[in-house]
């Protein structure tokens, strides 16, 4: 049990990024999966065409989430910057998605509302989903880094004056022992 305990306290972070991911993961699939089908149910014969709209509809929402939510800890980039690699990355992604609904109508002959929903949720979407955790851990929400004090020689920190404790008791040893050190002139 102490060896499950050590591996979750090690990966605790983790598990909980991919644990919010998954979250939003799961709304931004309810989403897609809803604009998808009914699309197709209002036309039939646009299938490619319902894919894109459905993915851009949940790339909004996954963003949001993401944003907010998932990845809200993480250092900001530019908010311009990230958002163009959201949506690049979520636009690969896509193409993704889209080359098994393409590849189904057209390659196999299979045109169907099952045969569509198939290529998408079953084979394109979750390589989708594991270019998308990837590339928003690497390049969208990446970990910032914290920049580590300048190192300061041990010379340039040690005082000119220690400072000594008071041995006999008296205030005038520890008044002396507080002063500031007087500069010495340039020109010696």
């Amino acid at each position: 049990m102490t060896v499950v305990r050590s591996l979750y306290n090690r990966f605790e972070h983790l598990v909980h990024e991919l644990g919010k991911f998954g979250a939003i993961g799961a709304i931004a699939f309810v989403v897609n999966f809803g604009v998808f089908n009914a699309y197709i149910a209002a036309a039939p014969s646009k299938q490619i065409f319902a894919k894109v709209v459905s993915t851009v509809v949940a790339t909004c929402v996954a963003y949001v989430g993401n944003r907010y939510w998932t990845y809200k800890d993480r250092d900001k980039i530019d908010r311009h910057r990230e958002m163009i690699f959201f949506f690049l990355i979520n636009g690969v992604a896509a193409v993704i998605e889209v080359m098994f609904v393409f590849i189904s109508k057209y390659g196999l002959g299979q045109d169907g509302t099952l045969a569509m929903n198939v290529a998408s949720y079953v084979f394109g979407m979750p390589l989708g989903m594991l270019f998308r955790l990837y590339c928003y851990r690497t390049f969208v929400f990446p970990v910032g880094t914290v920049e580590e004090p300048e190192a300061v020689p041990a010379a340039a920190t040690t005082p000119l004056y220690p400072t000594v404790a008071p041995t006999n008791g008296h205030a005038n040893a520890t008044a002396h022992a507080h002063q500031r050190p007087v500069p010495e002139a340039a020109g010696r």
